[in-house]
């Protein structure tokens, strides 16, 4: 195998199996080069420039210029190159002249080709989702700076746990006909189901739509987009795609189709499928749990939801703690979860700094 790791940008765009996950949708190549990623950080500039490189001779068309033409833009590239460099280096700088000549002379061919592409992603970014959709809502953003998780309670029911460094924007009240919100960084869903009201994750360049179902999103800037079905059916498109406006408009699910374990890449302009680990599809810590109790100690209950969901729940141990309780939870979401097992003890709960707040008389 190559020793990729000696490889700068112009090696890699001239790489076969380099190309052919640029260019294609194979899942093996796909998980090679993500793994690799994930070993080798600190190659991901030079294999982004060369992953540009190869989108961009693969969508341009071959560029008709004569030989004296090509000859005077090298001249001149040639003659940028030389001079002093700037204090921000552009992908250019890993690129030996040849290869800055030949990228320089397929973008001026194609500038307003990238110059439209450019302004379609910008449209597609948080701030600018978060902007159209204020136009039809009022909305409530929550972010979470910290480096803990964060409950989200959706007005349907639904529950979000919002992952450090994100943000969720959503409507105070859904509409009649959907359910929207709009997320940047990541965050598990666990959602009511309601076939009539389809509900909608707006995440950059791809959309999400389940109609009751759990599954992660991670979308974090700059970052490739994934999402991780845990239960249900969920599918996934781009924004920008033909699917867009039918799944918009209509209660069946269009795009890429998932199942449980299955999840969705965004990359290259192009959604794969592939196998989602448990790590993926659970909230934070959950492992293979069911959610399922006879006569169980609230206070251990609570226990088991802090580890699955990485929250922490603030209770009076001696008046509520040793409450027994019998509930089966599995499927719930987790503000679902909190209420049925409030009720069961006679007690209700509240989210303050972060935590949850369990409150009540107890079955004493």
């Amino acid at each position: 195998m190559s020793d990729y790791l000696t490889y700068e940008p112009e090696d890699f765009a001239s790489d076969d199996f380099f190309i052919h996950w640029v260019k294609s949708t194979d899942i093996a190549a796909e998980t090679f080069w993500q793994n690799w990623l994930e070993t080798y950080p600190f190659k991901r500039p030079a294999v982004e420039a060369a992953r540009q490189l190869a989108l961009i001779t693969q969508n341009l068309p071959e560029p008709h210029i004569t030989e004296a033409e090509l000859d005077a833009l090298k001249e001149s590239v040639f003659n940028e190159i030389d001079r002093a460099e700037p204090v921000r280096r552009p992908i250019w700088h890993y690129l030996p002249k040849w290869a800055a000549a030949a990228c320089i002379s397929a973008l001026l061919l194609a500038a307003g080709w990238f110059i439209t592409r450019e302004n379609r992603q910008a449209d597609a970014s948080y701030p600018q989702l978060v902007a159209r959709a204020a136009e039809k809502y009022d909305l409530i953003e929550v972010k979470n700076l910290t480096r803990a998780v964060r409950l989200v309670n959706l007005p349907d029911g639904s529950s979000v746990i919002l992952k450090k460094g994100s943000m969720l924007s959503y409507p105070t009240a859904f509409d009649k006909a959907s359910r929207e919100v709009y997320l940047t960084g990541e965050a598990f869903f666990e959602i009511a189901r309601n076939p009539e009201k389809p509900f909608f994750v707006h995440a950059n360049q791809i959309i999400t739509k389940v109609l009751g179902t759990s599954f992660n999103v991670h979308a974090y800037p700059h970052e490739q987009i994934r999402v991780s079905v845990k239960t249900g059916l969920v599918s996934v498109y781009k924004a920008s795609g033909d699917d867009a406006k039918a799944a918009q408009s209509g209660h069946s699910l269009k795009g890429l189709l998932l199942s449980a374990n299955q999840q969705a890449i965004y990359a290259g302009d192009r959604i794969v499928r592939a196998s989602a680990t448990q790590e993926a599809v659970s909230p934070v810590n959950e492992a293979v749990m069911t959610f399922e109790y006879e006569e169980r100690p609230v206070g251990e209950i609570f226990a088991e939801l802090e580890k699955a969901y990485g929250i922490t729940v603030v209770y009076d141990t001696t008046v509520i703690g040793k409450c027994p309780v019998t509930a089966s939870l599995t499927g719930e979401p987790l503000n679902e979860k909190l209420k049925l097992l409030c009720k069961a003890v006679r007690a209700s709960y509240e989210t303050v700094g972060g935590k949850i707040v369990v409150s009540g008389k107890g079955c004493e």
